[in-house]
């Protein structure tokens, strides 16, 4: 299902709105009392440059009309199959409940295991070919993750069961 230049010319303009008003808000962060090398401003105010150089990029695109057709974007990373004229319902639903079972079984679990688990059930949901291959991603992405904001950004994620092995 192929979507209008107007569409994508709406779309664009709200995600360049949405971007800034990002932006505006992380500048808003107030500063600590104590000073640091970088602040609980500094990733907001990276992540919202960011959003906001890609959506200029997406705006000239929408309204240059450079932006490819589905079955042009498709073909190119290979989903060919995933197009379909119709949105797949229970497929959403199963995303959903598994972000809602994320969300709920952070805390007890932990961060790097309720993460292990969600990316697992949304492969799973999504796609089955490369389990392997998978489970690997997942772990040490998840638990990669962990270590790295808790060991050497020293952020304090919820730890779950791996209190009990000392971590």
């Amino acid at each position: 299902m192929a979507t209008s230049k107007r569409e994508d010319r709406i779309a664009s303009v709200l995600v360049a709105l949405f971007s800034v008003a990002f932006l505006m808000a992380a500048f808003d962060i107030h500063k600590p009392i104590y000073r640091q090398q970088l602040g609980p401003d500094g990733f907001p105010k990276a992540i919202g440059f960011l959003m906001t150089g890609l959506s200029i990029i997406y705006l000239f695109q929408a309204f240059l009309g450079k932006i490819k057709d589905d079955e042009k974007r498709a073909e190119m990373i290979g989903a060919e199959e995933k197009l379909e004229d119709k949105a797949n319902f229970k497929l959403m639903g199963l995303v959903l409940l598994d972000m809602v079972a994320y969300a709920l079984l952070f805390v007890p679990l932990g961060f790097a295991i309720s993460t292990f688990l969600a990316l697992m059930a949304g492969i799973l949901i999504l796609d089955r070919r490369h389990i392997l291959r998978d489970v690997i991603i997942s772990l040490v992405g998840s638990f990669g993750i962990y270590f790295a904001f808790s060991l050497l950004l020293r952020v304090d994620l919820p730890k779950g069961p791996l209190t009990l092995l000392g971590f």
